[in-house]
């Protein structure tokens, strides 16, 4: 049977717009399972935002398993003559795992024989 997942993208706005993958969310069941809970994710996600609640958002449904994410939020400051707007992004895709490997073991370093070892004459 092949597993699900919603993958969450983030992206927040700054000079590098890295896109990077921040959540796999494994869903139960099969794709129709997958792409339901995509669609309500798209509606309530604000993992990792401070004061989520004060976000607004549009929605974009870019294709049948993507959804794309514009998360804004209005600050003023004493110092500012104006309000200025905070804009994060997310991305969600409907994704079927298709094989897994895990990494194989980090290898254990060879000892180092320092100074104080060799002085005491353990070397």
């Amino acid at each position: 049977m092949s597993e699900w997942y919603v993958l969450v993208e983030k992206n927040d706005g700054g000079i590098d717009d890295d896109w990077v993958l921040t959540d796999k969310v494994h869903v139960e069941g099969g794709r129709e399972q997958a792409l339901a809970r995509a669609e309500e994710l798209s509606l309530s996600y604000r993992e990792g935002l401070w004061n989520a609640e004060e976000y607004g958002h549009l929605v974009f449904r870019t294709s049948e398993t993507s959804w794309l994410l514009e998360l804004t939020r209005e600050l003023w400051s004493s110092d500012w003559d104006e309000p200025r707007t905070l804009t994060r992004y997310a991305r969600l895709t409907v994704a079927e795992l298709v094989t897994s490997k895990e990494p194989p073991p980090a290898p254990r370093p060879a000892s180092k024989k320092g100074v104080l070892r060799r002085a005491l004459g353990r070397d």
